[in-house]
């Protein structure tokens, strides 16, 4: 994983530079303007489309900015130097964030939907069982939350991820390679995993809450987060809100995400369903499933040394 270590330790790097003396000469005042993290799915798309934080931060005096990313890991970048104060990612970017000394905390947790991500295999595959993946092409991305299912699906069943055939692609090449043949099964998150399903005739071999507890987390910028604890719960507060009225409004939510995604609002249906609009407190149970990943991660030589999850859990929550 040569690629993700530069980027976090560049990420890291650029954090002492640029942002760590910055901030330290600005704690004692609120901020004019509090910048927030997004990407094209969930709470925080949710939240933005009904300006929850506009109503929340603004009669303070204090200007929402709203930065979209393509991916968790750039979000975890943008978050660690300080070029956004919240956001939110999948559990195993966390922890690369972690080990490359990024500065983030964990405020809340949102637990994932059990079936929102899985392993799949073609309708007519022969195979039946986790264990007959021995030696089959398996595709997913390395480094992501499908790698760590993938060891974790394969540890349950008594095989070790040296015994398949791993194939590192991401979602738009595996997607290809699964279709074509290229490889006998695919470890994918929604929405390409619905996506999937719908394109090309499948049978899931495991989903995500057939082997193990997982979670996304919301975060904070870790020097923010001490800087304005009061901010902080405003947050927690704010996507609290913004997950009920998901919950109760999935119609809405599917035609907003489908609009923002430009998946067809069929198949985004089956992902709201899927999903899980909740925002909890970081329960023992949660933080011991995290720690178990990164151990694991640890262990598969992902990341360059141990961590402690509760580490970077923020100081007001413990």
């Amino acid at each position: 994983m040569p690629g993700r270590r530069q980027f976090l330790a560049a990420g890291s790097a650029l954090a002492a530079a640029t942002f760590i003396a910055p901030l330290s000469k600005a704690l004692a005042a609120t901020p004019d303007t509090i910048s927030f993290g997004f990407q094209k799915t969930g709470i925080p798309l949710v939240a933005r489309q009904l300006k929850v934080f506009e109503k929340r931060f603004e009669p303070r005096g204090i200007k929402v900015n709203w930065v979209e990313f393509p991916s968790g890991l750039t979000l975890l970048q943008a978050l660690d130097i300080g070029q956004i104060s919240f956001g939110n990612s999948g559990n195993v970017g966390c922890i690369f964030q972690q080990a490359a000394g990024g500065h983030i905390d964990y405020i809340a947790a949102q637990p994932s939907g059990p079936k929102s991500e899985g392993i799949l295999v073609k309708a007519t595959s022969s195979i039946r069982t986790l264990a007959d993946l021995r030696g089959k092409k398996v595709g997913y991305a390395k480094g992501s939350s499908s790698h760590d299912l993938i060891a974790a699906a394969l540890e349950k069943a008594g095989v070790k991820l040296a015994d398949i055939d791993s194939i590192s692609l991401g979602a738009a090449d595996a997607a290809f390679a699964y279709d074509s043949g290229d490889t006998d099964a695919w470890v994918i998150w929604d929405p390409y995993f619905t996506i999937a399903q719908k394109r090309t005739p499948s049978r899931v071999l495991a989903y995500t809450g057939d082997i193990k507890p997982s979670s996304g987390f919301l975060l904070a910028n870790s020097g923010f987060a001490a800087a304005y604890p009061e901010l902080v719960r405003e947050y927690i507060d704010g996507s609290k809100e913004a997950a009920a009225w998901a919950k109760s409004h999935p119609a809405e939510v599917t035609s907003a995400l489908s609009a923002a995604t430009g998946i067809p609002a069929d198949v985004m249906a089956l992902v709201t369903q899927n999903a899980s609009f909740d925002v909890t407190a970081l329960s023992t149970p949660l933080l011991d499933a995290q720690q178990n990943t990164a151990d694991r991660l640890y262990a598969l030589g992902l990341i360059p040394k141990k961590v402690n999850v509760r580490d970077i859990v923020w100081k007001s929550n413990t």
